[in-house]
C-alpha cells in the first residue's frame, strides 16, 4: 500500500509540471505526439502557430538537433518525439543541462510509428551547446 501511495504521488507531481508544447499547426505527427504526451500523463497545454514556434526556437536553439516541435516543461527543452520515459529520468534526476532532444522525426518514435526497442538514442541539450548521449530506448 505504501508503494503505490508513493507511486500515485510521484504520478501527481509529475503531471503537475507546467508545460507547453509549441508546433506547426499543420504537422499531424506533432498532434499525434501531444495525444501520446496525454495518454502518458504528462499534462500541458498546445501552441500551433508557426511565429511562436520560431520565436521558441531562437530563444531556445537546439540546432542540428531540431525536430518539427518543441516542448517546454519545468525550465527544460524538450525537442522532437522523445518518449514519456525519457522526460520523467530527465523531470526526476534534475541534470544541470538546458533539456533534451530525439533529433530528426524518426520512424519509431511516439507520434511517429510503432517503438522499436534500442532504436531511440535521446542526447542532452547542454548548456555550452553541445550534446552527449542521455537514453537509448
Amino acid at each position: 500500500m505504501k508503494a503505490l501511495t508513493l507511486l500515485l504521488a510521484g504520478a501527481l507531481a509529475f503531471s503537475a509540471q507546467a508545460a507547453t508544447l509549441y508546433k506547426s499547426p499543420t504537422c499531424g505527427c506533432c498532434g499525434a505526439y501531444a495525444d501520446y504526451l496525454k495518454a502518458q500523463g504528462i499534462a500541458h497545454s498546445v501552441v500551433a502557430s508557426d511565429a511562436q514556434l520560431a520565436q521558441i526556437r531562437q530563444q531556445h536553439p537546439t540546432g542540428d538537433k531540431a525536430s518539427c516541435h518543441t516542448l517546454l516543461i519545468a525550465g527544460y527543452i524538450v525537442e522532437g518525439h522523445v518518449p514519456a520515459e525519457a522526460i520523467r529520468k530527465l523531470l526526476r534526476d534534475k541534470p544541470a543541462i538546458r533539456g533534451i532532444a530525439l533529433p530528426g522525426m524518426p520512424a519509431s518514435s511516439p507520434g511517429m510509428g510503432p517503438a522499436q526497442p534500442g532504436s531511440l538514442s535521446i542526447v542532452t541539450l547542454e548548456k555550452n551547446g553541445s550534446s552527449k548521449p542521455f537514453l537509448t530506448l
